[in-house]
């Protein structure tokens, strides 16, 4: 198996929010998705996202995979053709493809430019 580049849109979560949160010295920016409408698991070691990659019939863009949530095998056996196709797409999987290695002492014209020679 090759290795995989996985990106994934947590604003694709079901009730995903972008928040500014004020903390003890400084407002940030924060992601927020309630745990009771996201389909998110809570255990006791963390909180879980269980997804599913499903390879392409035809590869879409440079992705070989797409990533949906999962739901337990009931519950989509419960669902209407139309919820099952609502289950959000949240990310994609690629190959990652290795750049060739270079002969020792070769150099490229970019790598010039990272060359340290100069004084400043």
């Amino acid at each position: 198996m090759s290795n995989l580049s996985i990106k994934i849109n947590l604003m694709r979560v079901p009730g995903a929010s972008l928040l500014k949160l004020k903390g003890k010295r400084e407002v940030k920016e924060c992601l927020v998705i309630p745990v009771e409408d996201s389909g998110l698991y809570v255990g006791e070691k963390g909180v879980y996202l269980n997804l599913t990659a499903i390879e392409y019939r035809e590869q879409k863009y440079s992705d070989s995979h797409f990533v949906k949530m999962s739901v337990e095998r009931e519950v989509y056996d419960a669902l209407t053709e139309e919820e099952r196709n609502a289950i959000p797409i949240v990310g994609g999987l690629r190959p990652i493809i290795p750049k060739p290695m270079k002969a020792e002492g070769e150099m490229d014209i970019q790598d010039a430019e990272y060359v340290d020679d100069l004084p400043f």
